[in-house]
């Protein structure tokens, strides 16, 4: 079956799109799933880092703040009500503690009047009462009090920590510096784009966050359902890790942009899909030229097949036709040997007859001449007709390379003829036998002449010329036809390429040609004359009957 170029492209690009997906699926799949996992791992470490870091905020601030109520506690047991009393005494004990972050320091009597103050609103605070204020009965009951954080008339952030004695008769109250919780906060590494802050209940922020507002967004608010220890939650693309301290009053909220999360594995993931994709280009291009290579290689393989099946084809035609000539030959050579005989005895009666009494005796003899010659032309078709045979039938024999242009010229003479075609003949007249296959060489004569027949069509000239070069016997086939197009003169000998119209060739003759004379140890060269028209050169081993002996 003839298979022509798309049916060799749609074999590369089926084995192509299957080789690379064989090679590329696999890879895909295990990078898609590599990616997701170590996405989901990354987000499990990050979140798991800022646990750690809730949990450890938390325990710092509440250890501060507890810290800040003992000290106070302490401080009760170690003075009296006349110790804190004296503005003097009160004076040197603030010295003692202030270091810790205690901005200033003061005693309340029971009925709420602030009796000494040391610190930098004494005219504003001294005297005031505050029996009527919550956090002071709170004290009154239970004894301490830490407030939220809280502008006040100071007009700066602060929290205060208030503690009684224990027959609740005075309070000992301070004012905590709320930058050192702030601090606390700073310092936890979470990144560019990543905050800390503390609510209260209501939502109110306690510390202030790096956008700078006043409370929580609606979404956020959600968050403050109480829980115990740490949780974790995502809320418009941004994580939330929470969790509450001070006994539940205050909630710490660590915040960090989900994309940012995963700004180092994005780099990362990118450096890998950039590598996946050289790797995949590679196989990509890999799979093209192993594939083009192998289906080029099928392809010049069944090309090759169909031409040496074509030529054993061909070469069995020949020899039915060699067989049939030579049938057709002994046919008509019996009846043509009667023909000749008859009229040769024709002739010898008329020798015997009286001329005066044979009125048309000249034409007898003429007629009997034009029989003989007839038959002897009849015969040199049928002798041709033989040596066909004989030749088709023989394999290497002394070959005359003229006599075999002479004798395929007899053959389509009459064609030339009647195309107005004339087959112009420069043989060399001393031209030496070789030892060849007769018949194939008469099969690419042949071939060629009718290569050169149909490019001429109508009205032209075939020039063939024999000559001796070297150790070679050259025969050149000019025509005048119009040549040969300089980009298909590489394919020209390939099997089943022609330029004729569909149905009148089947690209076979030149190729079965090529390979004959290959096999023969010649060679066909084709190339275009400067005037136009095309020169086919046979190029023909010089081998004697001595030389094959040798060889044997």
């Amino acid at each position: 079956m003839k298979k022509n170029s798309s049916y060799y492209s749609r074999i590369k690009k089926r084995f192509s799109i299957t080789f690379i997906l064989i090679a590329l699926l696999p890879l895909l799949m295990i990078s898609w799933s590599s990616s997701q996992f170590y996405q989901n791992s990354y987000l499990t470490d990050t979140t798991n880092g800022l646990k750690r870091i809730a949990v450890d905020r938390t325990e710092v601030i509440n250890l501060f703040i507890n810290d800040q109520k003992i000290l106070l506690l302490q401080l009760i047991q170690l003075y009296s009500y006349n110790d804190f009393s004296n503005q003097d005494e009160l004076d040197r004990i603030f010295s003692a503690v202030s270091k810790g972050g205690i901005v200033d320091l003061g005693v309340i009597d029971a009925a709420g009047k602030h009796v000494t103050y040391v610190g930098p609103y004494r005219q504003k605070l001294i005297d005031k009462n505050y029996a009527d204020a919550e956090w002071f009965q709170e004290v009154m009951v239970n004894g301490s009090h830490i407030s939220d954080i809280f502008l006040g008339f100071r007009g700066v952030p602060h929290l205060v920590v208030a503690v009684s004695d224990p027959l609740k008769k005075w309070v000992l109250r301070a004012t905590i510096n709320s930058e050192l919780l702030n601090g606390f906060l700073q310092s936890a590494k979470i990144g560019e784009k990543g905050d800390a802050f503390i609510v209260n209940r209501t939502g109110k922020l306690q510390t202030p966050d790096r956008f700078n507002t006043d409370s929580l967004t609606e979404d956020e608010k959600k968050l403050l359902g109480y829980h115990t220890g740490s949780e974790v939650t995502e809320i418009n693309n941004f994580i939330y890790v929470t969790n509450w301290l001070k006994d539940g009053d205050w909630l710490l909220l660590i915040k960090l942009e989900t994309k940012s999360v995963f700004e180092v594995f994005y780099h990362a993931r990118n450096m890998d899909l950039f590598t996946l994709l050289g790797a995949s280009l590679m196989i990509i291009a890999a799979s093209i030229v192993i594939i083009r290579h192998m289906v080029n290689k099928i392809e010049v393989a069944d090309r090759e097949r169909a031409g040496i099946d074509s030529q054993m084809l061909q070469v069995e035609k020949m020899a039915s036709l060699g067989r049939m000539a030579a049938g057709v030959a002994h046919e008509v050579n019996n009846p043509l040997q009667l023909i000749t005989d008859q009229s040769g005895w024709i002739g010898e009666l008329l020798d015997e007859e009286d001329p005066e009494k044979l009125m048309h005796l000249s034409e007898y003899r003429k007629s009997i001449a034009k029989i003989k010659l007839h038959v002897s032309r009849a015969s040199c078709v049928t002798h041709r007709l033989l040596g066909f045979s004989r030749k088709i039938e023989a394999e290497k024999e002394s070959v005359n390379i003229n006599l075999l242009i002479e004798e395929v010229i007899s053959f389509i003479e009459n064609s030339a003829m009647n195309s107005d075609i004339t087959i112009n003949k420069y043989l060399q007249n001393d031209i030496p036998t070789i030892m060849t296959d007769g018949a194939q060489i008469q099969q690419v004569i042949l071939n060629i002449l009718n290569n050169s027949m149909d490019a001429i069509s109508k009205h032209g000239t075939i020039d063939i010329t024999s000559k001796v070069d070297g150790q070679n016997i050259l025969v050149d086939f000019g025509d005048t036809g119009p040549g040969i197009n300089p980009e298909i003169m590489d394919n020209i000998f390939d099997p089943f390429f022609t330029t004729k119209e569909p149905g009148k060739g089947t690209g076979l003759g030149l190729s079965i040609s090529y390979n004959i004379t290959q096999s023969l140890g010649g060679l066909i060269e084709v190339r275009n004359k400067k005037n136009g028209g095309a020169i086919f050169t046979l190029k023909l081993p010089i081998i004697k009957l001595c030389n094959l002996g040798l060889k044997k």
